[in-house]
Parts: C-alpha cells; structure tokens; sequence
C-alpha cells in the first residue's frame, strides 16, 4: 500500500495530466484518477505513476471511488480537485438540467465526498499541515453569462475550499488555484483567442507550468489557508 501520495483527479489530460506528471517528476507519489484512458494516462502508467479509473457521475460511483482510494494508500499528502467540465448552457432546458447535474456531481460533490472520506488518511510532513487544493476558475469572481451553470458550480467549489479551511484546520491546509487563459483548445477559433489574449494583461497564453507553480508553492507555504490564487495573466480585472 502506498504512503504519503498526493491524489490528482481528472489526470487524463491538459492540466491535470501535466500536474501529475510534473509532481512525479518532482519526487512524489501521485495518484492519478482519469475518468477515460487517454494516451497522457498512458504515458503516466509507463512513468511508473498510480492511476485508477472512475466516472464521478453520481454519489453511488464516487463514494465507490473514495472506497478504492483507501486501499490505494494509508496516508495521503494531498489531495488535488482538477476533474471538470466544461461547456456553454444549453439553450434547451431538459439538456441544461442535464449539464447542472454533471458539473454539480464533478465539481461539488465529488470535492466534498472524496474530502470528507480521505479526511482521516490527510497528513503532512514534518508537522506541517496537510494539503487540499481546488482547481477553481477566475469565472468565479467574473461569470461570463454564456457558461453561466459552469460559473456557478466552480463558485461552489470556490466556497467550498473556504469553508473546509475552516473544518479541517489545524491539520488541514485548504485552498484553491484559479486558472484563466492557460491552455486554448481546438475549439478556440483564432478570432476568440485574440479576443481573449486582448482582455490578458500579460497578453499571452500562459501554459499548464504557472498553474503547476502555484499548485507547488501551495504544497511548500505551510502558513496559507483559505487563499484562492489566480493564475490568469491579470485577465480578471479586464474580462468583459
């Protein structure tokens, strides 16, 4: 059984395959969860990396999840919310009840019960506190009304990381990471990625590295709770 690993979900691609892989590199133990297997899960498993499949589609599947992780490992280090969805709301109601339900399950409660299930087995090193991180989203403190159930279910995860700051303190470090332009998807046309390099201060597209960075700097500060840190190029004070 593994010790003092560090749990990374939605590990089978963009930021999450990098956050795992980059941890590893770094000299942790890294639990990686996908929810399909991807070449990056591959390239994870052929690292030497733990991975474990699960679909975090309703209760039932992620307390299932949270079973499997307690026999994966007797002491974790940290735990690391990256699993998410992502899509504008459907103009159809039906289709968008549907799209509440999958980000609420991904993004509030699979957090909460795989938190609350993994409390017991959180401990950090050299009597440091242990390490909860959210991958959030800077739509938390700026929704854009097109991705309007996707902004509220991450603000949701947003205050969640608040309020187990409080919970599970003293032993227990919570906080979040708030991404903004980072990585561009093929979806992204070259007139919306102009578009939104233009609402960037720093103009640029920022990379998977910074959000890894502030994910480390987390993990390394034994003294910050409760912090949300945006890692947006400064997106968040000129986003229309």
């Amino acid at each position: 059984m593994l010790e003092n690993a560090i749990l990374v979900t939605g590990a089978g691609r963009r930021i999450g395959f990098y956050i795992a892989k980059r941890l590893h590199q770094d000299g942790h133990t890294v639990i990686a969860h996908y929810r399909t297997h991807t070449n990056e899960i591959q390239v994870l498993t052929d690292l030497g990396i733990n991975t474990i499949q699960a679909d975090l589609v309703d209760s039932t599947a992620i307390l299932q999840f949270v079973a499997v992780l307690k026999t994966r490992c007797s002491r974790y280090r940290a735990l690391i919310h990256n699993a998410s969805s992502f899509a504008p709301t459907a103009a159809d109601l039906t289709l968008a009840a549907q799209q509440y339900q999958q980000f609420f399950n991904i993004h509030m409660m699979a957090p909460f019960l795989i938190n609350q299930g993994l409390q017991p087995l959180l401990q950090g090193e050299q009597d440091h506190p242990a390490d909860i991180i959210h991958i959030t989203d800077i739509n938390v403190e700026n929704p854009t009304p097109d991705f309007d159930i996707y902004g509220t279910s991450k603000a949701g995860l947003h205050n969640m990381m608040l309020v187990l700051a409080k919970k599970f303190a003293p032993n227990i470090k919570v906080n979040a990471v708030a991404p903004g332009p980072v990585l561009f998807t093929e979806q992204h046309s070259a007139e919306v990625r102009q578009q939104i390099l233009s609402e960037t201060l720093l103009a640029q597209e920022g990379g998977a590295e910074p959000v890894y960075l502030a994910i480390k700097s987390l993990l390394d500060n034994p003294f910050i709770t409760g912090a949300s840190i945006p890692v947006d190029g400064g997106r968040r004070l000129s986003k229309r």
